[in-house]
């Protein structure tokens, strides 16, 4: 896809005059990504589009006054969310558990029922971890893996240097190791 840098610049150019449908398409385009982040750290699926609403309402708000300066939309997309968390987390002053029980099941349909069950338990597994680590870690993990932003991209979400960010994705699933070998540990 060569051309999705040059059709989503031409999209944005058309967003910042006003066309609707140009800001329709880039929010077709990453709206899924955005509720995905915002969802692993609010844990409740209606908070979650509540905020991806509020996150493209104020990137069109902003639009005027975005300038590309190598940096993805996609990744201005997410620091606009990340500033949406810390606007709810500082309103709210506790911090929501992550549940992943509305991401769906991660089994196919074709899976049998030993399967899916398996699969169940792993995502509860995931979410029980995500839950107890510490916010930078993961803020880190959903930004790389849930998300699927690049270490440059995740950088500047965080606004950290791609190489802090690789060191702390590296300390966050080792962290997350550690944690799922103690809960099997537990398990025994």
């Amino acid at each position: 896809m060569p051309d999705q840098p040059d059709e989503e610049h031409q999209l944005l150019k058309a967003a910042q005059q006003g066309e609707v449908d140009a800001f329709g398409r880039l929010y077709e385009r990453h709206a899924a990504a955005i509720f995905r982040y915002l969802f692993a750290h609010l844990g409740s699926r209606p908070d979650a589009e509540d905020m991806t609403s509020e996150v493209f309402l104020r990137a069109w708000q902003s639009l005027p006054r975005y300038h590309q300066r190598g940096v993805p939309f996609r990744a201005y997309l997410f620091r606009v969310a990340h500033n949406a968390l810390v606007d709810a987390y500082r309103r709210r002053r506790d911090n929501p558990r992550l549940s992943l029980e509305e991401y769906g099941d991660p089994a196919s349909e074709q899976d049998g029922p030993v399967e899916a069950l398996s699969g169940k338990t792993e995502q509860a597994e995931l979410a029980s971890v995500l839950a107890e680590m510490k916010d930078e870690y993961r803020t880190v993990l959903v930004l790389r893996f849930l998300s699927q932003l690049s270490p440059a991209e995740t950088a500047v979400v965080m606004q950290r240097s791609p190489g802090a960010v690789r060191v702390l994705q590296h300390r966050a699933l080792e962290a997350a190791r550690q944690m799922l070998a103690k809960k099997k540990e537990e398990g025994k």
